[in-house]
């Protein structure tokens, strides 16, 4: 009976953190739109591509997929208001990220859904690169405080795993971690450009 409580609450963990995450996107897309946020579109057109083949395999792993199927929706609408915003770029780096979608695809097709979360998961956390570069050229651009929201999103489904498994943490430990990756970037060179200069 405690068993079935725990799996019962563990699962509203992995719905909760889907929710937020869904819904961290809504302030992003009007920052976009009002022209107060600077987003790569790669990094949201790849992180569509790389969470939905996320989704499925975790899915077919049955495991913690509601994280990786909330960001499908998320990054696609995103990518699709900068198309719309004619915020567009495309060079070296999105295109050397790009071939993990295609590794990826191999990689579930060769080895089964569990190396298939493991490397869309770690090709998610590498198409951060565009974002990074974008955050690095305009710190004041990036909307801190809906990355935080992705990153409370994130651990909720970390703790909600029902297991120490690669099919229930592995995608929210390497989103914990993606979002870190922009988060504290942009914080320190947020915080370097508002210091006084002698």
């Amino acid at each position: 009976m405690g068993g079935t409580i725990e799996i019962s609450a563990k699962h509203s963990l992995q719905v909760v953190a889907a929710m937020i995450g869904f819904f961290a996107y809504v302030p992003l897309a009007f920052f976009i739109i009002k022209n107060r946020a600077v987003q790569s579109f790669a990094a949201f057109f790849l992180w569509a591509l790389l969470d939905s083949i996320a989704t499925a395999t975790t899915f077919l792993h049955h495991g913690n997929y509601w994280l990786p199927f909330s960001n499908v929706i998320g990054s696609a609408t995103i990518t699709t208001i900068l198309i719309l915003k004619n915020h567009v770029s495309w060079s070296r780096v999105e295109t050397m990220t790009s071939i993990l979608v295609f590794v990826c695809l191999a990689t579930w097709y060769m080895s089964g859904e569990k190396a298939g979360i493991i490397a869309s998961s770690l090709a998610v956390v590498i198409a951060t690169v565009p974002q990074m570069v974008e955050t690095f050229k305009r710190p004041d651009n990036t909307p801190l405080n809906v990355y935080y929201i992705f990153l409370v999103a994130n651990v909720i489904s970390f703790i909600g795993g029902l297991s120490w498994t690669i099919g229930e943490r592995f995608y929210a430990g390497c989103s914990v971690f993606l979002c870190l990756m922009i988060i504290v970037p942009a914080q320190v060179l947020f915080r370097k450009n508002k210091q006084p200069t002698a």
